[in-house]
């Protein structure tokens, strides 16, 4: 895994943010994330590289996404390449050579009908039964009219049925 291309990516999905993922999991990673928008600012060919210049970017970016915020569709607006043509200057000398002039913004879309005004995220250890009518899924959750969120990754390993 750490000897593979890896990706350092700007991503706008609750604010602009700095990620890393093997080069094999785009777009997949800025999916599970709830991403609007992505843009690549290096590949380089392992994980240590993509490290030190995420560390690096930290400084100027935040690392993780609000997903409270992701949810409510509550984004702030940002020109990633702007952005990314800043992160040059910051990024480590021993990774500037992976840093191509030019980077395509992937565009993302969500299939959804109605954001929560509200997140309330449903715990299936304390409701074990849920109703509700999905009203879209955005990143690794499900949303319902009542504004509560299922995350299915939190949940991996169990046994969940569906009806419709």
């Amino acid at each position: 895994m750490q000897l593979q291309p890896h990706i350092v990516y700007l991503a706008l999905s609750s604010e602009v943010k700095v990620g890393v993922t093997r080069k094999t999991q785009v777009p997949t990673r800025w999916i599970d994330q709830g991403a609007i928008q992505a843009v690549p600012i290096i590949e380089v060919p392992n994980r240590y590289l993509a490290g030190i210049t995420e560390v690096a970017l930290k400084n100027h970016f935040a690392d993780k996404t609000s997903w409270q915020k992701m949810l409510k569709n509550e984004i702030g607006s940002a020109d990633l390449v702007a952005e990314r043509k800043k992160t040059f200057d910051w990024i480590p000398k021993e990774t500037q050579q992976y840093f191509a002039t030019e980077a395509k913004i992937v565009d993302l879309k969500f299939p959804v009908l109605q954001y929560p005004k509200k997140v309330t995220s449903l715990n299936l250890d304390k409701t074990p039964l849920f109703i509700g009518k999905v009203m879209g899924i955005k990143g690794q959750y499900l949303l319902f009219e009542d504004g509560t969120v299922f995350n299915i990754r939190s949940y991996e390993g169990y046994v969940v049925k569906m009806s419709v």
